[in-house]
């Protein structure tokens, strides 16, 4: 709730004012209070507060409580809420790196390791990857994975926790032959983040931590990144 912004543009007077600075303090409990308490409170009447609603152009009492209580909860939201923040913060911060690699590689081999539900967004991947032109299988094979295939294959990996026991071999086993690693992890501080060349991560779950039932945006969150780099890269 904006009330300078109120105040101006409906050029209220000092009731009126005060009625809404009252709403305001006890926004979280308004649902509650009703029209012949805010106007005890404010030393006023009931109709005065109903002409404040009209003035702001509610149709009543409990047309202007729930806008201004639906408002702030769009507020608290847009305060702990910005999946957006750390989608461009990981763009902007791997775009340079995963173009680089991504260059180094186009005329090789891309190889995908992933489980479970991953294993559906490896295959889109390697879908678009494919239709640009690159060589990409959506499944891994740990023959590629000798030091003779150094230079030759670059691993996206995909997990969510970072922890995926299976996922871990595979990529010791890559870094050991010096083959290069993307992961797209869902962790920082994963045993899959600090084993890849270039870890991607994947947080916006963890935006969403204030509300009660918090969305899992880790798959969302990746393709929507993946693309972003995709229109960026070309060969």
């Amino acid at each position: 709730m904006d009330l300078k912004y109120l105040c101006e543009k409906y050029k209220l007077n000092d009731t009126e004012k005060s009625i809404l600075n009252y709403l305001y303090r006890n926004i979280s409990n308004l649902k509650k209070i009703g029209i012949r308490k805010v106007a005890k409170d404010n030393y006023t009447s009931t109709t005065t507060v109903y002409k404040l609603c009209k003035k702001l152009n509610f149709e009543g009492y409990s047309d202007m409580i729930y806008h201004f209580t639906y408002s702030n909860q769009i507020n608290d939201i847009e305060t702990n809420i910005d999946i957006y923040t750390n989608t461009n913060k990981q763009i902007e911060n791997n775009l340079e790196a995963f173009r680089k690699l991504i260059k180094k590689y186009e005329n090789k081999l891309i190889m995908f390791v992933s489980t479970g539900i991953s294993q559906t967004i490896a295959n889109y991947m390697n879908e678009r990857l494919s239709i640009n032109g690159y060589r990409s299988i959506a499944n891994a094979h740990l023959q590629l994975l000798t030091k003779e295939q150094k230079d030759e294959v670059l691993i996206f990996a995909i997990s969510s926790s970072g922890e995926t026991k299976s996922l871990i071999e595979i990529i010791e086993q890559a870094k050991q032959n010096h083959i290069e690693v993307i992961s797209f992890v869902g962790n920082a501080n994963s045993k899959i983040a600090k084993i890849s060349t270039l870890p991607i991560i994947i947080q916006g779950k963890n935006e969403f931590s204030k509300l009660k039932n918090p969305p899992d945006t880790f798959f969302s969150e990746l393709i929507l990144i993946f693309e972003c780099f995709m229109s960026e890269i070309s060969i």
